[in-house]
């Protein structure tokens, strides 16, 4: 009763809350990553809670119903798990699929054209590197994208990006993600996210809704000296 309730409110609210998506969220135990910063808040109930999330965008949120208290807006690190207690509850954007996994990338450019070292082909292994080789690293350049074939054309729901974990972190800033139903190349901007990152953060970046593609690109569009460096991506489809 209480996911149906949520799924109706959602709906209710997605057309006046900064046109995100209407994808329902589910409750789930484990946290997948470290915790170190949320804004907080009393509210009134789960459904303000999940107003507050979804107007920020966010793939997870967190729920107090002992205390009426609400997390959202969260920073997340790979090093670590959080411990959910009773009182707490998490909330996040149903998820089926990484249809990333072990997908065909292509990118702007490879940090020294040493792709046994750097190349895209990292970022899409499963394997989340904690040293500085074995990442996907572009050069020096203005505008770095990462991009990533999909198996056809799927619904994308959000991006999770493992960030550089052992230090620049930062490099990780004004991130748009783009979705093109072919190899036409006309990329549509559907979701973004401004940075900068943290070293070791897990970023999760909600799409607009709808948002259906075969190619999904992740590119820097701000500044004009960028490396981008991603330890894996993860584009997860209904």
């Amino acid at each position: 009763m209480e996911y149906i309730k949520l799924l109706l409110f959602i709906s209710y609210i997605s057309c006046s809350v900064n046109n995100v998506s209407m994808q329902g969220y589910e409750r789930l135990a484990e946290v997948p990553s470290f915790l170190i910063h949320c804004k907080e808040t009393p509210v009134y109930s789960l459904l303000q809670c999940a107003a507050l999330g979804r107007a920020s965008k966010d793939v997870r949120f967190f729920f107090n119903k002992k205390d009426s208290y609400c997390r959202w807006n969260c920073t997340f690190l790979y090093t670590g798990r959080t411990v959910m207690t009773d009182q707490w509850q998490q909330y996040a954007i149903k998820w089926k699929t990484n249809a990333a996994l072990s997908r065909p990338t292509t990118s702007s450019s490879v940090y020294g054209s040493d792709i046994s070292v750097w190349g895209a082909h990292f970022a899409t292994n499963g394997a989340i590197s904690a040293i500085f080789s074995e990442i996907f690293a572009s050069d020096n350049e203005m505008y770095p994208w990462l991009k990533v074939q999909l198996i056809g054309s799927k619904m994308i729901t959000f991006v999770r990006v493992y960030n550089r974990r052992d230090k620049v972190g930062e490099r990780f800033h004004d991130v748009a993600v783009e979705v093109s139903p072919d190899e036409s190349g006309d990329f549509v901007q559907r979701g973004f996210y401004k940075g900068p990152g943290l070293t070791d953060q897990v970023i999760e970046i909600l799409c607009d809704y709808p948002t259906s593609g075969q190619y999904v690109r992740i590119r820097i569009t701000e500044g004009t000296s960028n490396i981008m460096n991603i330890a894996e991506i993860e584009i997860y489809t209904v």
